[in-house]
Formats: C-alpha cells, sequence, structure tokens
C-alpha cells in the first residue's frame, strides 16, 4: 500500500520539477559595464526606461535591471526620405556644427539627453547650423532631425566632453 502512494506522488510532483523555469528581470539598455573587485561588483546600464534613483547629500544611486544579451544600434535614419548631412566634431566640446546638402522640407533639430528631456531644438533655417553645448553637462546626448510634422528622418549620438 505504501509503495503505490509514494509512486502516485513521486509521478505526481515529477513534471513540477520538469516545468520549472527561473524568470530574471531584463531590460533594453544601450550601453553599460561591469566593474569587479576582489569582495565587490558594480554594474551599471544607461537608458533604462523603468528605474528609480536615491539621492542623500552628494551621492546618487540609480537602480534598475539589465539585459547582458541583446545590443541595442542607437542612430536611426529614414529609409523614405534620403537627407545628406554630416554631424560633427564627435565628441565635442563647446559647438556642435550640423551640415545639410539639402534640406527640401522644413526641418529641425532637436538635442535630448538620455533621461529623454528635449534640452535643445531649432528650425533649420540654413545649410549650416551650430549647436551650442556650453550650458550642458559632459555627458552623452541624442541629436534628432524632424519635420515639421514631429517625424524623425535621422539621429546621431553625440558626446559631450568637458
Amino acid at each position: 500500500m505504501k509503495k503505490p502512494i509514494f509512486l502516485y506522488l513521486l509521478l505526481l510532483l515529477f513534471p513540477l520539477s520538469v516545468l520549472a523555469q527561473e524568470v530574471t528581470p531584463e531590460v533594453i539598455a544601450s550601453s553599460g559595464d561591469t566593474y569587479k573587485t576582489a569582495n565587490n561588483q558594480i554594474s551599471w546600464t544607461l537608458g533604462e526606461v523603468v528605474i528609480e534613483t536615491y539621492i542623500a547629500g552628494s551621492s546618487v544611486l540609480t537602480q534598475g535591471f539589465q539585459q547582458p544579451g541583446i545590443m541595442v544600434e542607437v542612430g536611426y535614419s529614414d529609409p523614405v526620405m534620403q537627407l545628406q548631412m554630416n554631424v560633427y566634431p564627435v565628441p565635442a566640446t563647446s559647438y556642435v556644427t550640423v551640415e545639410f546638402q539639402d534640406t527640401g522640407e522644413s526641418l529641425s533639430v532637436e538635442l535630448y539627453n538620455m533621461q529623454g528631456g528635449r534640452v535643445h531644438a531649432q528650425p533649420v533655417n540654413s545649410q549650416r547650423l551650430q549647436i551650442d553645448l556650453n550650458a550642458l553637462p559632459a555627458a552623452e546626448y541624442i541629436l534628432k532631425i524632424v519635420t515639421a510634422d514631429h517625424k524623425m528622418i535621422k539621429s546621431y549620438t553625440i558626446i559631450k566632453q568637458q
């Protein structure tokens, strides 16, 4: 009698062990790295959508999830509207120059920080624009070229150094 009960329990619990899985929180990030010492490890990612930040005096700790297995391409070009342009210098310290071969329609240049906040916007009214970066802290920014109806045509990563 004990043998069939034991066998029945074994057969009942076996599928549960086979179907068990591990769920790990992950997020797509545009950049990150891991630093290890003998006793500690710290990992960071850039561009997380949902994060939490703790501030205590001059210390800031921002935490979230990481996804080490996926690469995200930063940069976009609309395949329908082929806009010939140059953005330089990258990295930049004071100014970024944007040169257009031919604009053809009403465009704007917008600069966003990595939190998604727009820090600069100006219409394209000539074939050469200079964007002043002096008031911005050293960081990475996304430069977007958009149409009058806010359709993105191209994007570039701008690195502002001290």
